[in-house]
């Protein structure tokens, strides 16, 4: 499904480039749960950017199903925006939901990406995913009103919404309690086994990263498996 080769990013501290991945190497099978864990600053973040299509590489290559992942042109960069938008799908620590919009409208923006309306399908599956995640109520509720957890399953909620082959995590659990997290680890894993979706996961928590099927540390800008 995804592989990383010799991927090496640097950004400039003052005067020097630092070097936050360091010819780091990953294989991902179709299906597989992955969980990355590091220190603050490891390059966690920065990795799962990569792995989205949201950041370049200095160096190395990237490919998903063997297909190389690169901007060269205008017509790739309109390949990795489809790609972006239908292979992969996000969730982010600090969710990122649009406070103007209720849970629903939230759940279907990306499907608006090359439209003005979501079809009956997409509607029709945003309210399975809320009945998923055991949120199905809350569909018609200003996100601003709703706890971290909820907001957290929302968020979830929209990353599969077009039924994504892949799903980035980065920190999911952050900001919750323990009882929240357990929540939502249980939930990731059901994604994984029920949608087959392949996930792979930025963490600190001990929780969420015992229900990956993986876990690999990220230090001194190289992956090493944990298990």
């Amino acid at each position: 499904m995804i592989e990383l080769k010799d991927i090496t990013k640097r950004f400039a501290d003052g005067q020097r480039a630092l070097t936050v991945l360091d010819s780091l190497s990953l294989h991902v099978d179709e299906g597989e749960f992955i969980a990355i864990t590091g220190e603050s600053g490891a390059g966690k973040t920065t990795l799962l950017n990569i792995l989205g299509t949201l950041l370049p590489a200095d160096e190395g290559q990237y490919s998903i199903r063997g297909e190389k992942v690169e901007v060269s042109d205008e017509t790739g960069v309109e390949r990795l925006c489809h790609l972006r938008n239908k292979e992969i799908g996000f969730v982010y620590q600090d969710h990122r939901l649009l406070p103007q919009f209720t849970v629903l409208q939230n759940i279907l923006l990306p499907t608006l990406a090359t439209k003005t309306t979501s079809t009956e399908e997409e509607q029709q599956r945003a309210l399975s995913l809320l009945e998923f995640t055991g949120i199905l109520p809350l569909k018609d509720s200003p996100v601003t009103q709703l706890s971290g957890g909820e907001q957290t399953r929302v968020a979830i909620c929209r990353a599969l919404i077009n039924q994504p082959a892949i799903l980035l995590a980065d920190e999911p659990t952050g900001q919750l309690d323990v009882a929240n997290t357990q929540t939502i680890a249980t939930l990731f894993q059901q994604v994984n086994t029920q949608f087959h979706t392949t996930i792979i996961m930025a963490t600190h928590s001990a929780e969420m990263s015992k229900v990956a099927k993986k876990t690999y540390l990220l230090k001194e800008g190289k992956l090493r498996v944990k298990n």
